[in-house]
Formats: C-alpha cells, structure tokens, sequence
C-alpha cells in the first residue's frame, strides 16, 4: 500500500470516529467503508464497522467485522469487547460472556465488563455467578451504579430485602432520580409493611414521573394497609385514566368502593372491567352491590352469570346460596349448597 493510500485510510478512519462519536451513524458508515475498500486489513476500519452496525442492531454484520479482527490478533481488547456485545445483541449470552472473559484475561479491571457478565449471567438464570461478578466490579470500583443496580435487582428477585435495599439506598444517596430503583425500594418497605417509608420512595418516584404505574400503585396499596381506602381509591383511579385496559384493576378499586359504600361508582368500575372481557370477582362485586341495594334478583343474575364459565369457583356459589336464601328460594339456595359440598368446601 502506498504512503497516500495509508494516510487516506487514517484520514478515513478518524473521520469515521468523529461521525460515530457524533451518533451520525450512516454517514460513519460511509467513510468507513471507503476506507475499508482501500484496507480490509485495518483493525481501526474494521473495529469502526463493528461499532457502527452494532449501533445499527445489525449484530451479525457487526461480529463479522470484529471476528475479522481476532482472527489475526485474538488479544485485541476492543475487537473482544465489541464481539462480545454483538453476540449479546443476537441474544446469545453465552457465547458474549465467552468473549469477554477473554477480554478479562488481558484487562481484568474493567468494571463495566465485570458487570456484563453478570447481567447475562443473570439473564441466564446462573444467579451465583452473577452475584460473583457483581461483587468483583464492586471490589474494582466501589459504588458502581449499574453494578449496584444489577446486584440490587438479584437480591430483590431472590426476596433477600435486606441485601437489595443495601445497594439501593447507596443508589439513591448518590443519583436522587433513579424511579425504578425508588419503587422497588418503596415495595422492598410495603412488604414489609412500613408503609410510611415507602410512601416516602413512591412520592419521589412521582416527583419525576407523575404516571408510573409501579408508584401509583404502590402508593394506593399503602393506604389500603392503611386502612385508608378513599385515598387508595384516588391513586388507583389515576392508573386507570391512562390505562383503562387494566381490567384487575378496575375490579380491586370497585371492591374498595364497595367498602365504603359507594356503590354507584363501584358499580361503575365492575362494569368497566367487564368491558375487557370475563371477569369472575367483577360479577362478584356486581353481585354483592345489588345485594346491599336489595335487588337480590339482580344479585342471582350476576352470581350465576359469573358461574357460567367459573363454575365451581367457591365465592360465588356461597353468595348465590345466602342470596338464593334471603330471597326465600330454598331449593336454589340448597342446589347451590350441594356444589360446594361436591367441591368439598
């Protein structure tokens, strides 16, 4: 190759890595592979190609570049780095953590590749090798967030609340905007009923995000544990104007409106539900509305519209009963009887 061919390929290459830096990814490409017809040896051009069509989700594209790379120098740190990303992008966890344990040998500091690994060794279902790698980025470099957050999300998975609120409060003391690692906090708190506390984490996930579902939702089970089920009611409703296909949703809330007799605009959230489709526990509702107004026929209807197709579901048969026997329908209410005794309840 000539001296101006060479200075060409330079040129090429750094102009590639101004556009990628840049997130102009077609045109990064396009210098590249002008580059690449002149040198289809050049570890830069190739490295370069294998970014961009990475960038692109075109990983199978991107691997070949960076395999061309190891196949005359299977020690280049960017070319077994970025090998291992494109096979993470091909959903093959696999053959990436092969790739960067390799990269580990020559440059066992790296913390962000540490917690690759775990991440799909996590993905994976090998949860103590993920814990492993985790621990050793925490070693490499203390207070890692996404080694925090990774490490954090095993644990809380695992239900090991302790160990996952550990790393989650080192998170929120260092970066206050995290809304995911704020909700799980606050339900980490809510399970363990100190409901204050995670109230304290919901309102600072809604602070950032007014209609995350998982705070809003937390927040309304709080004040259910409460015993404030108005208030549960009012964050509860705020995820169905945004979501009105969240049928259990609208069943829950009726139920609580049930409980504090408002049995109109419990009514109502029933039969939204029951607009998403079958519901068991929203005929249910229905069912016990029209019973405290009376309408015990109303009340029949509902419970044997529900048994239609949950025919032996033993809430239902036992109000039908009681229904069955406030409206003075002995035999009915006895029919009703015997099933639950067939189900042995």
């Amino acid at each position: 190759m000539t001296g101006i061919a060479k200075k060409t390929v330079i040129e090429l290459s750094k102009k590639g890595s101004r556009l990628f830096r840049k997130g102009q990814y077609a045109e990064a490409e396009r210098a590249y592979l002008e580059a690449y017809e002149i040198d289809q040896t050049n570890p830069y051009v190739l490295a370069g190609l294998g970014d961009v069509y990475r960038k692109l989700c075109q990983f199978e594209k991107s691997a070949d570049y960076y395999d061309a790379i190891l196949s005359v120098d299977n020690r280049n740190l960017f070319a077994l780095r970025g090998a291992g990303d494109a096979r993470r992008g091909m959903r093959r966890p696999e053959l990436a953590i092969s790739f960067w344990l390799r990269y580990l040998e020559i440059n066992p500091k790296d913390s962000h590749v540490m917690v690759r690994i775990a991440d799909a060794y996590h993905k994976s279902g090998a949860v103590k090798d993920a814990i492993a790698f985790y621990e050793q980025a925490l070693e490499v470099s203390f207070e890692d967030p996404f080694a925090l957050l990774g490490l954090g999300n095993v644990y809380y998975a695992m239900h090991e609340d302790d160990k996952a609120l550990e790393c989650f409060e080192i998170l929120l003391k260092n970066s206050s905007r995290n809304v995911v690692v704020m909700t799980m906090a606050g339900n980490i708190y809510r399970r363990r009923k100190q409901y204050d506390r995670a109230l304290e984490h919901y309102q600072h996930a809604l602070e950032l995000e007014p209609k995350n579902n998982f705070a809003l939702f937390g927040t309304g089970d709080c004040y259910r544990g409460k015993h404030n089920l108005r208030e549960a009611v009012k964050w509860w409703d705020r995820i169905l104007e945004h979501e009105p296909e969240n049928q259990s949703l609208w069943t829950r809330v009726g139920d609580a409106l049930l409980n504090l007799d408002q049995l109109d605009d419990a009514i109502n959230h029933y039969q939204a539900s029951l607009k998403n489709g079958f519901d068991t526990y929203a005929y249910l509702g229905l069912a016990r509305a029209e019973n405290q107004r009376g309408n015990l026929d109303s009340a029949r209807g509902y419970c044997e519209k529900a048994l239609e197709l949950d025919s032996d579901n033993i809430r239902v048969l036992e109000n039908l009963a009681r229904i069955c026997e406030q409206a003075g329908d002995t035999a009915a209410a006895d029919a009703a009887r015997a099933r639950l005794a067939a189900r042995g309840a």
